[in-house]
């Protein structure tokens, strides 16, 4: 219309040359633009990775839905900054089913194996392509987490290269997403982490081909504590939740134990029914859960979810707690979990090769008083120092210092101060305990007349040296 217009005004003004030469200057540009666009939107290589990024119609409100998506769209917002922002919508696509085998279990192997084998294992021909896409964009991001504070927007420039390995695509740093369908789900595996190596490898060479197995997109992080400070699970699955999402916008994030290998394909790791509780028993407690309400080891919930209750408190140092506070956020919010039955949802441990963490003297003190911090602890007080991230083959590791944050004063209390009077108050009872035992026996030796009977002693076991031996044995005579 604009152009329509301009035309019209030079004609007016009897400038008819011009006006020609704009419509020969517009229809030469249009016959030179054309063909690129009609090549570029309707010839999608049939080799090429499905899209990245999974946006719902308008009716989906959010990644929150409780219903499985009926229709779920690789239509791209701007915002998106993943690996193939570049590339053309998917005008069809066929949607990866959902995996409901519950018969079919895993091959277990819980010995020690090195890396190579594993790596060997899982990515068999492709292994030397894998190494050399994932050493270039190692190198890149850590070019960006030392120039920028925002590395969000340049992961883009990393992750754009890829490697076919089986029915999968492969992108540096563990991230799948299958070759041959539309995936329903792209799941986040955020793995709090120290100095389990032994585990690890273990871990991950299950984990990978149980998730193919379920035709889910997913990547895996190892959020690692950077510190010899007692260990913070809860602290680290914020900055775990966090950080993962510099690499694309996750429908879900699945925190799970390094020792912990599920059995049974059938335990669904996709986004639906969330918050979910993927386990109904385990080996060391004869596949069998301690209590109804646990809420640990393999936990999962949407984006939505972990912002509704302000992410996972950052007050738990040591072992235990953390779980049962993260269960009692869930249900403040008017969330209810759900967990496989029988055994779909059974794991197996494997054995410990290291010392466990030192219990949280704090845990039941904090655990008490875990509404006063819900929503001044978590996501909206963490700090920490950059992280030191590295792209590996089966997973994208992120090392973090975290620290001790400032406590809450006037809001929480004071945790710190109730453990050293627990412990005064235990031995206040210690000492009463041995004092009014010493008075009880005193009173005892009193009533009784000293024959060679000794305070504390029962006299009817006593036998004094004047007896015969006849009669020792029978004191009554």
């Amino acid at each position: 219309m604009t152009v329509l217009l301009l035309v019209q005004r030079l004609e007016r003004n009897n400038i008819r040359g011009w006006s020609l030469f704009l419509l020969m200057f517009i229809a030469t540009i249009i016959v030179l633009i054309w063909p690129t666009s009609l090549d570029t939107y309707y010839h999608v290589g049939a080799d090429q990775p499905p899209m990245r990024h999974v946006f719902r119609p308008k009716e989906y409100k959010s990644v929150d839905a409780d219903q499985p998506p009926l229709i779920r769209q690789a239509i791209r917002p701007e915002k998106d900054k993943s690996v193939d922002a570049d590339q053309p919508p998917m005008l069809e696509q066929v949607i990866c089913p959902e995996y409901h085998e519950s018969e079919r279990n895993l091959t277990i192997l819980l010995n020690v194996t090195d890396w190579k084998h594993v790596e060997d294992e899982i990515f068999e021909q492709g292994i030397v392509d894998v190494k050399k896409i994932t050493q270039e964009a190692n190198d890149t991001i850590s070019g960006i987490y030392r120039e920028t504070h925002h590395p969000a927007a340049m992961w883009n420039d990393a992750l754009w290269k890829k490697v076919r390995v089986g029915n999968y695509w492969y992108l540096p740093g563990g991230h799948w997403i299958p070759a041959d369908c539309f995936p329903r789900w792209k799941v986040a595996i955020l793995i709090p982490f120290r100095d389990r190596f032994v585990h690890l490898p273990i871990f991950l060479r299950h984990l990978v081909p149980f998730m193919k197995v379920q035709s889910l997109e997913f990547g895996i992080f190892v959020i690692e504590q950077a510190n010899d400070l007692q260990f913070n699970r809860a602290m680290l699955m914020n900055v775990g939740f966090l950080e993962s999402q510099n690499v694309t916008q996750w429908d879900c994030f699945i925190i799970h134990d390094v020792d912990h290998i599920p059995l049974n394909y059938g335990n669904y790791y996709g986004c639906g029914g969330m918050p979910r509780h993927f386990l109904s028993g385990v080996d060391r407690w004869d596949y069998k859960l301690l209590y109804n309400d646990f809420f640990g080891a393999v936990t999962g919930f949407t984006r939505d979810q972990i912002l509704s209750f302000n992410g996972f408190p950052n007050v738990y140092w040591g072992w235990g707690g953390e779980d049962d506070d993260i269960f009692k956020r869930v249900r403040s919010v008017g969330l209810t979990k759900t967990r496989p039955k029988g055994p779909v949802g059974y794991y197996n441990v494997i054995p410990h090769h290291h010392e466990s963490a030192p219990q949280n003297k704090n845990r039941l003190c904090l655990y008490g008083h875990y509404k006063q911090r819900l929503n001044t602890d978590g996501l909206n007080n963490l700090k920490y120092d950059r992280p030191s991230v590295n792209l590996l083959p089966l997973y994208t590791n992120i090392s973090v210092d975290i620290r001790h944050l400032p406590w809450n004063e006037e809001n929480w209390s004071d945790c710190r101060l109730d453990a050293a009077y627990m412990g005064m108050f235990a031995l206040f009872c210690l000492i009463s305990a041995y004092a009014t035992r010493r008075a009880i026996l005193h009173v005892r030796s009193r009533s009784y007349p000293h024959n060679g009977i000794s305070i504390g002693t029962n006299p009817r076991k006593f036998v004094t040296q004047t007896q015969s031996p006849i009669n020792r044995f029978n004191l009554s005579q």
